[in-house]
């Protein structure tokens, strides 16, 4: 009896946090330990954000896929793993999108592939479950280009420089000082490419 009222207060206590109505923040609840999802803007979010309304409402717009953006640099730590990120393909994707791209799903599959498996078995069915999903031939919009590629790049120290400096007293409850300062210059290279889906030519 006192675990299930534990239980319902902690029920009770869940729903006051939790609002179907998302505030002035575009937040459903508040973070814990203040720590919000945040947008990750860059540089390049604000220049592909221009592009995007430069092609909205073109109807000429091609439809592109991602496939494969691998790490190829071979940077592994034994402890921490991969020196470099292993989402290039989904940043990819993010990027396009932001730039108002047409976009077909390619990368990650395999959710459509089983539910066409089921409904090429007769065993899926949408609002009607009395009658089952139909196969219809050209319902999945083909790309007229795809991008595929790979990070080939990753240099650790271009350039570096800095400051250093220190102060001490021989007397152990003496005085001591010290200033530091690094500055590390690093480059990553990415190779991409853009091909066409009908004639595989690299435009």
């Amino acid at each position: 009896m006192k675990k299930a009222a534990i239980l319902l207060g902690l029920g009770v206590a869940l729903t006051g946090c939790i609002s179907p109505t998302a505030g002035s923040d575009g937040r459903y609840t508040t973070p814990i330990g203040n720590a919000p999802v945040i947008n990750n803007e860059t540089p390049y979010s604000s220049a592909l954000r221009c592009i995007g309304s430069s092609m909205a409402g073109t109807a000429a717009a091609p439809r592109i896929a991602v496939g494969n953006i691998k790490d190829y640099t071979g940077k592994v730590e034994l402890e921490g793993g991969a020196k470099l990120t292993q989402g290039a393909s989904l940043m990819a994707i993010s990027g396009l999108s932001k730039a108002g791209v047409m976009l077909v799903e390619r990368f990650d599959t395999s959710v459509a592939e089983l539910e066409l498996k089921y409904a090429n078995d007769r065993l899926i069915s949408d609002a009607n479950p009395d009658e089952y999903r139909q196969i219809h031939a050209g319902s999945i919009r083909g790309s007229d280009y795809y991008m595929v590629g790979g990070i080939t790049e990753l240099n650790f120290d271009i350039r570096n420089g800095g400051l250093d400096s220190a102060f001490s007293d021989l007397d152990p409850t003496g005085l001591s000082a010290t200033i530091s300062g690094r500055l590390f210059v690093m480059n990553v290279g990415l190779d991409l490419r853009l091909v066409d889906s009908r004639s595989l030519e690299v435009v």
